[in-house]
């Protein structure tokens, strides 16, 4: 596998030799990439000032050739200076992949990606506007990265063993702003996030896939602090953010919540600690993940023919309003809806709906620390806070289809807990967080479950004197995992899954950073880095192509690999750890 990922990557880029090679560990997606039925080139571009300037081209589909699986692959070099960038690609309004960039070297560094665009053959099939979105900044001095792009698209004719069934219609919830040559973001909690949208009354299956990333101020949701704590530290003024460390990610149907997402907390390459995650980067940094929420139990509402309003909302835990509260600026949400359509009927209808929906249960228990000085007053010197919640979802109905009636439903359990101890200001930092649920759909009758632990320390050093003047330092340990075993109800439906999957990937990354006066790059000499990853993967392969099982495990020190051992099997995957104790911190 690894000469044909080489192979692809030198076809596409003329990739030379010097550059470091940067990579995400992830299952891929075929067993091989080799003898394709066709392959196009979709777009080379140079990505320099390019904020609210994307790529725009034409996308058609291969001439002459009978294609089921469908690969993109995304190939990237820069050197310089620069910050991690967030990219988006889209096919006409409908956003197909969101990815992130590496944060380059003076010398160079490539790295190259494929993602399984199977799921997305209806808009395969056709005519579209491809639009690429990667938002970057040249300025001479600090920011001299560019980011040289090259997609590249393989099809192969696979036969798949449940049959090929893709889906019949994709419908965009987003700004629909492609005739203006853009992307079709929503920006959230500024914009609407809704759309209103006429599906066919014959729809025997819907789902709605979502993409969601907190950016800016909304970049480390899960290290954030309840609103009215955000003041716990006057000496540092500006260093905590408010609206909580909870984040949910809501799908509501003319105004009725139809399920959520509590999303995986992404770590991008410039977070935290830059020098931690290079050259292997953050888990699902170079795909960030959607998440399928089946709708398939209102199709009696949503076949009659009519407008209805789908809307993408994203919420977090207020003290102040005793449950549900805003967001800051910004989330960035898209979704799409896929639908399977009955050609027996002329109209679907249901019967017997059910919306059984309980409201977020939080938990919050908050202890400040503080000393008392000669005179008398108080200074904090510790924050530690633990937040936990749940939420239990159960939507369904009776689907009546001409002279047989079938039973859909969708339900969703979900926990959360996040616990932080904050100590020298909030310099010092530690959050122990775990995320996780289980759901099932109309389609499957499969009960997937995942969990997502995430221990994280920081220990900043930061000259008030101010970080250009007086470069500082940070001190970052990093332990999670992403642990899933369940099945994509879109990969069910269109037959590329036919059984449940179980993928187990950890990361521990331990890095010291110590930042030049460009702030976006560290001090040779005083930097030190160590880090690990491990995935395993096994599934039941639904096409002759597909993978059974894989495993990747590598070690890496100061920007080089050390070991990196991948194979066509399961291996071991250690849990996370708990992180060191916060010095100073409460006793609770």
């Amino acid at each position: 596998m690894r000469a044909v990922h080489v192979a692809l990557v030198l076809a596409c880029c003329g990739l030379s030799k010097g550059l470091l090679e940067v990579f995400q560990a992830a299952p891929p997606p075929r067993s091989t990439l080799e003898e394709p039925a066709c392959r196009q080139l979709l777009f080379e571009h140079d990505y320099g000032n390019s904020y609210e300037a994307p790529y725009v081209g034409a996308y058609s589909p291969p001439s002459g050739c009978n294609f089921t699986t469908a690969i993109f692959n995304l190939s990237v070099i820069s050197s310089g200076r620069q910050y991690d960038r967030l990219a988006t690609l889209w096919l006409g309004d409908v956003e197909v992949w969101r990815t992130s960039t590496a944060m380059p070297t003076q010398s160079g560094i490539h790295w190259s990606f494929q993602k399984d665009m199977t799921i997305w053959h209806r808009l395969l099939m056709q005519d579209q506007k491809i639009i690429f979105d990667l938002g970057n900044l040249i300025d001479g001095d600090r920011y001299t990265g560019f980011f040289n792009v090259t997609m590249e698209a393989l099809y192969y004719d696979d036969e798949y063993k449940a049959g090929f069934h893709p889906a019949d219609g994709i419908y965009a919830i987003s700004t629909l702003s492609s005739p203006s040559n853009t992307t079709s973001l929503f920006s959230l909690p500024g914009d609407s996030g809704s759309v209103n949208i006429i599906l066919p009354r014959n729809v025997r299956n819907a789902v709605v896939s979502v993409m969601a990333s907190g950016n800016g101020a909304e970049e480390f949701w899960f290290t954030n602090v309840p609103t009215e704590y955000v003041n716990t530290f006057p000496g540092n003024e500006g260093w905590l953010y408010p609206y909580s460390p909870f984040r949910e990610v809501q799908l509501l149907i003319d105004g009725q919540l139809a399920g959520v997402s509590w999303p995986f907390p992404i770590l991008f390459t410039g977070g935290v600690d830059p020098g931690a995650w290079r050259p292997i980067i953050g888990i699902d940094a170079f795909e960030l993940p959607s998440s399928e929420i089946d709708i398939t139990p209102w199709l009696g509402l949503l076949t009659d023919g009519q407008e209805h309003t789908f809307q993408l909302r994203v919420v977090s835990f207020d003290t102040f309003a005793e449950g549900i509260g805003p967001v800051g600026e910004n989330w960035w949400v898209s979704g799409s809806i896929f639908v399977w359509l009955d050609d027996a009927v002329e109209q679907m209808v249901s019967q017997n709906f059910s919306s059984e929906v309980t409201a977020p249960f939080f938990d919050f228990r908050p202890v400040v620390g503080t000393a008392i000085a000669g005179n008398g007053s108080a200074t904090n010197t510790s924050f530690y806070f633990s937040l936990t919640a749940s939420r239990n979802i159960t939507i369904s109905s009776t689907i009546i289809s001409g002279n047989s009636t079938r039973q859909a439903a969708w339900t969703q359990s979900l926990t959360f807990s996040n616990i932080q101890n904050m100590t020298d200001l909030a310099f010092n930092q530690s959050l122990a967080m775990v995320t996780s649920g289980s759901y099932s759909d109309s389609a499957s009758d499969v009960i997937s479950h995942y969990t997502y632990p995430l221990n994280l320390f920081s220990a900043y050093d930061v000259a008030f004197s101010g970080a250009t003047t007086n470069p500082g330092s940070v001190l970052c340990l990093a332990d999670r995992s992403k642990l899933i075993d369940g099945i994509s109800t879109l990969s069910f439906l269109t037959g590329t899954s036919v059984e449940t999957a179980s993928l187990k990937t950890r990361q521990n990354v331990t890095s010291n950073y110590h930042w030049n006066r460009t702030i976006v790059e560290g001090t040779p000499g005083l930097d030190t880095m160590d880090g690990e990853v491990w995935l395993s993967y096994s599934g039941s392969a639904a096409s002759e192509g597909g993978v059974i099982a894989y495993h990747r495990y590598a070690k890496e020190k100061n920007d080089s690999v050390l070991i990196d051992e991948e194979g066509w099997e399961q291996m071991p995957v250690p849990s996370t750890v708990p992180l060191p104790v916060v010095e100073g911190e409460p006793e609770v």
